[in-house]
């Protein structure tokens, strides 16, 4: 009775240690999962913003492109001037195509607008009357508003040659598909949902009951991105991933059973096959070892791989069970952002190449030979001497400078170096037109004077009796700064400028090309936008006008090397 009493007791002692093992794997399991599942929900959140973000930079880009168009700015002159019938609807008919291309060519935004209001003028991709009029009257120049659950982006038109009561107003609307697109990348797992909703907390999407008191019991979670939420006698985990520039706020939720759902059905198994012998007991430790612990080992450590920047981290080996859709997931979101990852890096490593050539290329010698050959034919002219050798110094002073950052002030007194000595050795007049007050305003260096040689080697040198240039610098009313520099040279045609531009927009340069003008335009795009890009037209001499607009910011002093 002893031997059998202690078999018992042993046996129970073991299955008691069976038992309290079980509910220490089962909490640390239940845990587990769910930070592992909190990090995936969280990845896919912030996946899902960044592409939301990057749609409102293309609205945005899209908005200055048409407003900077050759056929808009014809439309405009024929509004603010006397003009033929015929020419007009024209001309209104050729925006109207060209809105409804730019419209088709562009994935998210489903309507462009133009809208006159001193004139009372509109012109649309939809129909006149679908446009409210109380809608209109919302305009406000470079912001983000909502009607009728549609989100909307206005850009004014503004340009000094126009008044300001005759500027224009395009707005750009959202595409609700694109966004439900969007909303729906946010939820990487099946078992929850997402909300995409105003600033008021009121759903852009139709919100069933549920999702209407999950709303309302966000109002006093306004600090937090993580958190549990009861709502309709359940609870909910939920993921909020903050306002972005338009005020849209994705939110993300998860019913907490539906998370435990694997490990209680697990539990289920597990209490019945405990009632048998230690020996299944322990059969089934092993498998439940090998198909939850040992899962849940390698989600978390492929997660602490990325959290260590490794966004090539696969599962390869995917299980017959719940967590073959959870690695799925986590293999797709970690490959997304990988990609956003490289493409930052690629656009910042073509950056720093494009501004690193650029300040090689400044310091070359035949430049300095012809100098001072200058300075040997003039060598019984000490003034000339003098002078020479004071542009020389201010030039080659300015170029070793090892910094990322200068003034408009320091750019024009290097681009006036340049031209002082340029202006001895050649017959060049020059005309710089700046104002004092912009002479601190932050620049990316070595900008002017790149394409004030271009002009001189392409546009002056080649043309007889050509030897006008004109350098001019003011602010606009938006507070960006424009930057023109013109020639008297024989210009550039249409098609020619065309070309030019296809040149300098390609993301590579190749070998035969001329590498100054293209690191200038590939340096303004990099450091601050798209518009910022080198622009081209006619001189009023009839030569080339080259120019960039640049909304100033700050930049911090980080040296390179020259």
């Amino acid at each position: 009775m002893k031997k059998i009493k202690s078999i018992f007791i042993i046996f129970g002692f073991f299955l008691i240690m069976i038992i309290a093992s079980f509910l220490i794997l089962y909490q640390y399991s239940a845990v587990s999962l769910r930070e592992s599942l909190m990090r995936v929900a969280q990845i896919q959140m912030e996946y899902a913003r960044a592409l939301l973000e990057q749609k409102i930079n293309e609205i945005e880009i899209e908005a200055d492109g048409i407003l900077n168009s050759n056929d808009f700015k014809e439309l405009q002159l024929m509004v603010m001037e006397e003009y033929d019938p015929y020419d007009y609807v024209m001309g209104v008919k050729n925006i109207k195509e060209y809105l409804n291309r730019r419209q088709r060519s562009n994935v998210g935004m489903s309507e462009f607008i133009l809208y006159w209001p001193e004139p009372n003028y509109l012109i649309s991709t939809l129909n006149k009357s679908d446009v409210s009029r109380n809608m209109l009257d919302r305009a406000e120049d470079n912001k983000w508003f909502y009607w009728e659950k549609e989100v909307y982006f206005v850009r004014r038109y503004s340009a000094d040659w126009v008044p300001a009561e005759e500027q224009p107003y395009l707005f750009i609307k959202m595409e609700r598909d694109h966004l439900y697109k969007i909303k729906n990348m946010a939820s990487g797992m099946g078992t929850g949902g997402t909300l995409l909703v105003f600033p008021d907390r009121q759903s852009l999407f139709s919100a069933d009951g549920m999702e209407q008191a999950l709303l309302t019991g966000l109002a006093d979670k306004q600090d937090k991105e993580a958190f549990e939420l009861a709502a309709a006698n359940e609870k909910y985990q939920i993921i909020k991933s903050g306002a972005v520039r338009n005020g849209l706020e994705l939110i993300a939720y998860y019913p907490l059973n539906e998370m435990r759902k694997p490990i209680m059905d697990m539990m289920g198994i597990t209490a019945r096959l405990l009632g048998v012998i230690l020996a299944i007991g322990f059969v089934f430790m092993v498998l439940y070892y090998k198909n939850i612990l040992l899962q849940l080992k390698i989600i978390t450590e492929k997660l602490r791989q990325v959290e260590d920047g490794d966004f090539t981290s696969q599962i390869e080996e995917l299980p017959d069970n719940e967590f073959s859709y959870v690695f799925q997931q986590f293999n797709q979101m970690v490959s997304r952002i990988g990609d956003l990852v490289l493409s930052t890096i690629k656009e910042q490593q073509l950056r720093n190449q494009a501004e690193l050539r650029q300040l090689q290329l400044q310091i070359h010698p035949h430049f300095l030979y012809n100098s001072l050959s200058y300075i040997v034919t003039v060598a019984d002219k000490p003034e000339a001497v003098t002078e020479m050798a004071v542009h020389l110094a201010g030039y080659y002073r300015y170029c070793t400078k090892k910094k990322a950052i200068t003034s408009i002030g320091e750019e024009v007194s290097y681009a006036k170096a340049y031209l002082s000595i340029m202006a001895m050795r050649k017959s060049i007049t020059y005309n710089i037109n700046v104002s004092e007050s912009l002479y601190d305003t932050p620049i990316i260096p070595l900008i002017l004077q790149p394409i004030i040689e271009n002009a001189i080697e392409h546009a002056i040198e080649e043309r007889e009796h050509a030897k006008y240039l004109f350098v001019k610098i003011y602010k606009l009313p938006d507070g960006s700064v424009r930057f023109e520099i013109s020639d008297d040279g024989d210009g550039m045609s249409e098609k020619e400028i065309g070309h030019l531009l296809e040149n300098l927009n390609k993301k590579n340069r190749d070998e035969e090309e001329s590498v100054g003008l293209w690191n200038v335009n590939q340096r303004l795009i990099n450091y601050y936008d798209g518009s910022a890009g080198l622009r081209f037209g006619r001189s009023i001499w009839g030569g080339l006008l080259v120019s960039f607009t640049i909304l100033p910011k700050r930049a911090d002093n980080e040296a390179v090397d020259c």
